[in-house]
């Protein structure tokens, strides 16, 4: 069995409806916002409790656990230092460690965030030097799991795609503004490699197979800025890209600051999974491919179903 934590997030329900269309056994554990999806044992688990969390990993033994749940808003974590530390490091210390005692492989999902943006293009023996307090809590959330479960996997990712819960990702965010008619601003100075949730919940169960440890960059396998990003965006939904407007991150005046190019380097994980990451125009195509498909209205739905 895999274990998804932060089962209704961007990522973890990407990750356990992809397993449960290839045929795996999954779980999940959720918090506020609890799916409903046949076949799948959802238990709802505030891992603020790490007792609660401990015995709930030790009651359900699963054989891999990918712990995709984190407090991610930047600007909460700087107002709240000491609950991200909880949320980022102290439950991901206690599920690995858990893991480790029942022998389960375990996947900690963590940032590009850990970097300084200095110069973008990092590779995984990069020093992390974080700028905020949620990277800060991300790279110690990394080094907590590889102390508690050297054999752990750390895979640094920056996502997009579609959203179960009610809030929106980056792509949702910039194809909403677009869609109601909206000049939406794209930093023309913020540079990362993102890649889509879906292909990402791909790539990680295939890592699990592959029984890879340490430190990886799973991201997509173009520098891209914010900016031109949300330009392609319109582009491969048929909007108007002009739509889109310049902008820099200093202007936009956030309590946290952010680093400017975080781009990663994805020569190791290409190299272990004998794949490139897919490209920007490639994971916008398949964003397209699953409105067209019906994606959303499914995950939403399996959200509404549990009641939330």
């Amino acid at each position: 069995m895999i274990l998804v934590t932060g089962a209704s997030g961007l990522l973890g329900v990407a990750l356990v409806t992809q397993a449960v269309a290839a045929g795996r056994e999954v779980a999940g554990l959720c918090h506020q916002h609890v799916l409903r999806i046949p076949g799948v044992a959802m238990s709802g688990v505030d891992l603020r409790d790490l007792d609660a969390a401990r015995s709930t990993v030790e009651r359900l033994r699963p054989q891999s656990i990918i712990h995709c749940a984190a407090a991610t808003n930047v600007d909460w974590c700087e107002k709240f230092p000491a609950e991200a530390e909880v949320l980022n490091v102290a439950a991901a210390h206690a599920l690995a460690e858990t893991a480790a005692g029942i022998d389960a492989k375990f996947l900690h999902v963590s940032t590009d965030s850990v970097f300084d943006g200095a110069r973008g293009g990092y590779r995984e023996e990069d020093a992390a030097v974080p700028v905020n307090v949620y990277a800060r809590s991300k790279l110690r959330s990394e080094q907590e799991v590889l102390r508690a479960c050297p054999e752990a996997i750390v895979a640094r990712v920056t996502i997009h795609g579609w959203n179960a819960q009610p809030k929106f990702s980056l792509s949702e965010w910039v194809l909403s503004g677009l869609r109601a008619g909206k000049d939406v601003p794209g930093f023309t100075d913020v540079y990362f490699s993102p890649i889509l949730a879906n292909d990402l919940a791909e790539i990680l169960l295939a890592m699990l197979d592959h029984s890879l440890s340490g430190v990886y960059h799973v991201v997509g396998a173009e520098r891209t800025s914010k900016y031109e990003f949300a330009r392609s965006l319109a582009s491969a939904f048929g909007l108007d890209p002009g739509m889109v407007k310049p902008a820099l991150l200093r202007d936009a005046k956030m309590p946290a600051p952010r680093p400017l190019d975080i781009s990663l380097d994805t020569t190791k994980i290409a190299q272990a999974m004998g794949r490139k990451m897919p490209n920007v125009a490639a994971g916008l195509r398949k964003f397209h491919a699953l409105q067209e498909q019906g994606y959303p209205e499914c995950i939403k739905a399996y959200l509404a179903g549990a009641g939330s």
